[in-house]
């Protein structure tokens, strides 16, 4: 149980990460990508956007925080939906198309990512166990 509940505890830190940094783009864009070190940009109409899409996608991630067995798919697509964009984020830096502050949530995607996949093995492992 110390497991599931390690696994909650990532899945909601990753949700209030998430929908912290949607109410800072929308409230303040110009603050949030010079804070972050995003890069310059003639509109911040793509970072709202962006903003509304992690807030929806977020709450796909609420199912498999409060049952991560019944919401199996959920749980393993939050994973996902954390590793991919880290990936890409860190690609975009290492190629030079990305400003350098994309590394910083490359790797607040990736942590959060990987903590929970660890976890989820670990539950899976021990239910196919039983």
């Amino acid at each position: 149980m110390k497991t599931r509940k390690s696994f909650q505890i990532v899945v909601w830190v990753g949700i209030i990460a998430n929908w912290s940094f949607v109410a800072w783009a929308i409230a303040r864009p110009t603050q949030l990508l010079d804070q972050l070190n995003l890069g310059p940009v003639n509109s911040t109409i793509w970072l709202f956007n962006y903003s509304v899409l992690l807030a929806i996608l977020s709450c796909f991630y609420i199912p498999a925080a409060m049952d991560p067995f019944r919401y199996r798919v959920n749980a393993w697509l939050l994973v996902t939906a954390r590793i991919i964009p880290a990936a890409t984020f860190f690609v975009g830096v290492a190629m030079g198309f990305m400003p350098a502050g994309f590394f910083r949530l490359g790797l607040a995607d990736a942590t959060i990512g990987i903590a929970a996949l660890v976890f989820l093995r670990m539950l899976l492992t021990r239910q196919n166990a039983v």
